[in-house]
């Protein structure tokens, strides 16, 4: 570190030069990355329901209906001569698209479930063809062609859902960003009371959200990125951008008058720049964990998060540096004659000091109290009920989110999230003895509990019973037009479709016990797969219970060798997962409690589900720990200078406190201020992820920094910087051992 600020000091005008011409060409990447990312990225490809659903998209081109156009008459009936002629003209223009699988609606399948039950509305489920960005493409291409004559039109279904998502991520960003920077500067003006600290502090945090979208730009050349991936950029970019520059200036400002420009330069990298490197590791390590999962989703955020980290800690050691070494003595430059400096030299008054010296007069009674209260408000997370990202989400009186709601109202319930079934055989599935063994599991399938009706080629006529609707399949006749386009429909080779809907919700318990007596069924003759809301919903709850234990084993494993490297100590790791652990657990049992049980929905503007996004403790988990463990690498470090100048822990525990308590709490109340400016978000998960990382890091920055550390690091006294001997030797660490 002290070669590295030797050497950004005497080329701090090419380090600076070399940024000026960066950050245009980065610009230039960063604009075109939007519409190259994917709405979607919850599918697992090794999960039977995303298997499922791709083979029902290569033999039928069918699925849940990717487009559902929802047509409504001012007068008369959907079914009448003018309203039937248009919609028909639209099935025609449709189905001649080479985008487009199939076109459903009564008007090609004479069903009644496709007619509103006052009559005055009709939709259309229209199943694209390609990939989940060509079938965005095609829908958007397509928009005009749905327009029929004296009908309104309203757009439901998968993919303009998702385009919806979108459109309503892309603004809550530009939302964000234009609070976000403002109050951060105006948080930081506060605490430097200098201008010119508040723009080396956001020209790092400009930057690094720059190169960070340059780098998705490239990275999605290669591989699918979502569009949440640019929340965890914005947040990460901006708040580790401001909390490294924060503590590296005021390191800079506090070694400056007795060290000079320079001096106090090199003595902040090797201090601060050294923090601030173990850092960003923790931070990108802990987002590593994510890649255990296959979704797209959350690899997607892992890759954000990583490449804006790296990114920012770069920056820190090397553009804010060269600015400080270009400021010199002028950092605290034009600033406003009322508001004096706040003086950190008697220690003896500092409040963060007297608060650990009182804490460690009483470790036990402190750790009993404030374990108590964080076990209790993580109790709620036993309740946690996840779910998957729909219409739901969106906020209300979004066009597309009303349009689903009609659906829901005025027609059969759940029509847009039927359980698909894939059913496989062997030979001809039209041979006598495998239309015998289809119609007989057709037949118990809608038998089950809560299955309102079953679309298949045995349930084609209203009123005719499964056995008959076989006896017609066996005994049809060549050249039926209307029996073929049917059998197109639900049968190809040696498979058969079916769509089964369900009384429930889709992430209703009864809904996914459907799908796990659908999948029971599957025999070596007759071989079932289910696709669907329900079915990938059971998947990614599957996959989240078998997979998060390895994700914390990873995460655990690299942030205690992370610490260890850092601090030469086995045991200080142990306590600082186990507290980061209980603080984020406390603000799971906080989300539960608000967004799940539908409290403060009036003040927070969010419609109550019920139901948590069942990815949302992954993300929280690994975005959060890696910034718990962010201040704890810093508070450490410093508590660890004073250790081996004075050799006493408790002394040691209180001057670090004292040293950092300030600016540990003004660098968490920048990121909160960051984070509650993502909180505004209109999406419903977004927006509970936003508080829920603002209640951790208010929970990590004041009953865990203030009172939990200076207590259990009285308590385990000489024992904080134990280290087997091999691995002191190992690590170099011998100078502690002489310190009790």
């Amino acid at each position: 570190m002290r070669r590295l600020a030797r050497l950004v000091i005497r080329r701090r005008a090419v380090v600076i030069g070399v940024y000026a011409v960066l950050v245009p060409v980065a610009l230039l990447l960063a604009g075109s990355v939007l519409p190259l990312l994917k709405a979607g990225g919850f599918e697992d490809p090794s999960r039977e329901s995303w298997q499922t659903f791709e083979e029902l998209q290569q033999e039928f081109g069918s699925g849940t209906g990717d487009i559902i156009a929802l047509y409504t008459t001012a007068k008369g009936s959907v079914t009448d001569v003018t309203a039937t002629a248009a919609i028909t003209g639209v099935i025609s223009r449709l189905r001649d698209d080479p985008g487009v699988g199939s076109v459903q609606g009564v008007h090609t399948t004479g069903a009644p479930h496709f007619v509103s039950r006052d009559e005055t509305r009709t939709f259309l489920a229209v199943d694209l063809l390609g990939d989940e960005q060509h079938k965005t493409e095609t829908f958007l291409r397509l928009r005009p062609a749905f327009a029929a004559d004296n009908l309104t039109i309203q757009f439901a279904g998968l993919i303009p859902t998702n385009h919806a998502v979108f459109e309503t991520i892309r603004t809550d960003l530009i939302r964000a960003e234009l609070l976000a920077f403002p109050l951060a500067a105006l948080v930081v003006f506060l605490i430097f009371r200098s201008p010119v600290a508040v723009a080396a502090l956001l020209a790092a945090g400009g930057c690094g959200i720059v190169f960070a979208f340059a780098a998705l730009r490239a990275i999605v050349t290669v591989t699918d990125i979502s569009i949440f991936a640019v929340n965890t950029v914005m947040l990460l970019g901006l708040g580790l951008a401001v909390d490294y520059s924060l503590f590296l200036v005021n390191r800079y400002r506090e070694e400056l008058p007795e060290r000079g420009v320079e001096g106090a330069i090199e003595r902040t990298l090797e201090t601060t720049g050294r923090a601030i490197a173990f850092s960003g590791i923790t931070v990108a390590a802990s987002l590593c964990g994510l890649f255990v999962f296959e979704q797209v989703v959350l690899r997607s955020l892992a890759i954000g998060g990583i490449v804006v980290a790296v990114g920012i800690v770069m920056l820190s050691l090397t553009l804010v540096p060269a600015m400080l070494a270009v400021i010199g003595e002028r950092i605290d430059a034009w600033r406003l004659p009322f508001l004096s400096p706040r003086s950190e030299a008697d220690l003896e008054k500092n409040l963060w000091r007297r608060t650990a010296v009182a804490v460690m007069r009483r470790p036990v009674f402190t750790v009993i109290l404030v374990g108590a209260l964080l076990l209790s408000l993580a109790l709620p997370f036993t309740r946690f009920s996840g779910t998957i990202v729909d219409w739901r989400a969106l906020p209300a009186g979004e066009p597309v989110r009303t349009a689903n709601e009609i659906l829901e109202a005025e027609f059969a319930s759940n029509q847009g999230t039927p359980h698909l079934v894939l059913v496989t055989v062997s030979g001809d599935a039209l041979a006598i003895e495998n239309l015998e063994r289809l119609a007989d599991l057709t037949e118990r399938m809608a038998q089950m509990p809560g299955i309102s009706r079953v679309d298949s080629a045995f349930t084609f006529v209203p009123d005719m019973s499964i056995a008959e609707a076989a006896g017609i399949l066996r005994d049809r006749a060549p050249g039926n037009r209307q029996l073929d386009q049917l059998l197109d429909a639900f049968v190809q080779g040696s498979s058969m479709r079916l769509s089964l809907v369900s009384d429930f919700s889709f992430d209703d318990p009864q809904s996914l016990q459907q799908v796990r007596m659908l999948r029971a069924m599957s025999t070596p003759e007759l071989q079932v797969g289910i696709a669907g809301y329900a079915a990938a919903l059971v998947d990614l709850r599957s996959a989240v219970r078998e997979q998060t234990p390895w994700m914390v084993a990873i995460v655990l494993g690299v942030m205690f060798i992370i610490l260890f490297l850092a601090f030469g100590s086995v045991t200080l790791p142990v306590k600082a997962i186990v507290m980061n652990l209980m603080s984020l657990t406390a603000s799971f049992g906080a989300i539960v409690w608000i967004f799940q049980d539908g409290r403060l929905h009036e003040l927070l503007n969010y419609t109550p589900l019920g139901f948590s996004d069942t990815t949302m403790p992954l993300v929280m988990f690994a975005i959060v720990f890696g910034l718990s463990m962010d201040y704890e690498v810093f508070l450490l470090s410093r508590v660890r200078e004073e250790y081996l100048r004075c050799g006493d822990n408790v002394q040691a525990v209180a001057i670090g406190l004292a040293r950092t308590g300030r600016l540990i709490t003004s660098a968490g109340a920048l990121f909160l201020v960051v984070v509650i400016a993502f909180a505004t978000s209109k999406m419903v998960f977004m927006k509970a992820l936003g508080v829920g990382m603002a209640l951790a890091i208010l929970l990590d920055i004041t009953i865990v920094r203030a009172l939990l550390v200076p207590a259990t690091m009285r308590l385990m006294g000489r024992w904080n910087w134990y280290a087997p001997g091999f691995l002191k030797r190992g690590r170099g660490v011998g100078e502690l051992t002489g310190h009790h």
